[in-house]
């Protein structure tokens, strides 16, 4: 999950790079989304806006675009399936 959320690198940090911020620097937001994901057995991109609007007072999709952030909330999903 973090993986994903270090791919999507919504504000441009390149965790995990020379560069860039620390490989776990979203860790704190992702957390609560694996954790609902666990929960529920899938995400809703309002639920992931929720859970960002905590932390960076924006939904992600305010950030990312409604487009990517379905491809995100996608992959998110695929993950608790196994798919």
């Amino acid at each position: 999950m973090l993986a994903l959320l270090n791919e999507l690198d919504p504000y441009g940090l390149q965790p995990g790079t020379a560069e860039g911020a620390p490989h776990d620097e979203y860790e704190l937001e992702a957390a609560p989304i694996v954790s609902l994901l666990l929960m529920s057995g899938s995400v809703r991109s309002d639920e992931v806006d929720a859970i960002w609007a905590t932390w960076f007072q924006e939904p992600l999709s305010e950030v990312i675009g409604s487009e990517e952030m379905s491809r995100f909330c996608a992959s998110l999903n695929s993950l608790n399936t196994g798919a």
